[in-house]
């Protein structure tokens, strides 16, 4: 009997700490299916090139879900007058360019990890010479990170994210996307098992809510 009742007790205290361990708020950066972490920019008369540093889901579906993560480097190249192709080395790669006409650009994404400098390199290929481009990130010293800018987002929202909180569980994934226009921001889109999705833009120094949007 006595080690009947030790032993109830000790799973009994067990089950407590279980039990209050999932009070606690599930960590939402491990949440996210998408990350937009940087940005690198160029523009003359002639070129503009813009290289996103990505890491996604893949495949990539908008269910709520999470699955496993894959590191993109993802290129967009307009030209002024349109070639008829472009090659493009960044890196390590070297490919031809995929052309949209709707968006009357060229576009370029293969697996890479993350860049990390204040600019890169973009070699182009068309119209039978090679031109070579200086791209330079967007980041500064007052912007903040993805991670950041979840924060804030969820303090701002908290019983969205609440709602969507199973005792240890977060039941959704989170999209961050670095962005800039003049200056960095920061769009924070939460979809919840019925694909439907809320969206915050958030100044990207401050983590400032600036706008909402709901889907669905």
């Amino acid at each position: 009997m006595k080690k009947f009742f030790c032993a109830a007790l000790a799973f009994a205290a067990a089950s407590a700490a279980v039990l209050a361990g999932c009070n606690a708020a599930p960590d939402y950066t491990q949440y996210i299916s998408e990350k937009r972490s940087e940005i690198y920019l160029y523009k003359d008369d002639i070129a503009e090139i813009t290289v996103h540093c990505v890491s996604r889901e893949q495949p990539y579906n908008a269910d709520g879900i999470c699955g496993d993560m894959c590191d993109l480097i993802e290129v967009f190249v307009k030209i002024s007058p349109v070639p008829d192709a472009v090659g493009l080395t960044l890196g390590d790669y070297s490919g031809e360019m995929n052309y949209e006409a709707v968006d009357e650009r060229f576009t370029a994404s293969y697996s890479a990890p993350a860049i990390s400098a204040d600019g890169v390199d973009v070699a182009l290929d068309f119209n039978g010479e090679t031109h070579t481009y200086r791209t330079l990130g967007v980041l500064d010293s007052g912007t903040m990170t993805c991670e950041q800018a979840l924060l804030y987002a969820e303090q701002y929202d908290g019983e969205l994210f609440k709602s969507l909180t199973n005792r240890c569980a977060f039941e959704g994934e989170i999209y961050v996307r670095l962005l800039f226009d003049e200056g960095c921001y920061y769009y924070v889109g939460v979809c919840d098992r019925q694909k439907n999705i809320t969206a915050y833009l958030l100044d990207g120094g401050t983590g400032k809510v600036i706008a909402t949007k709901k889907d669905g």
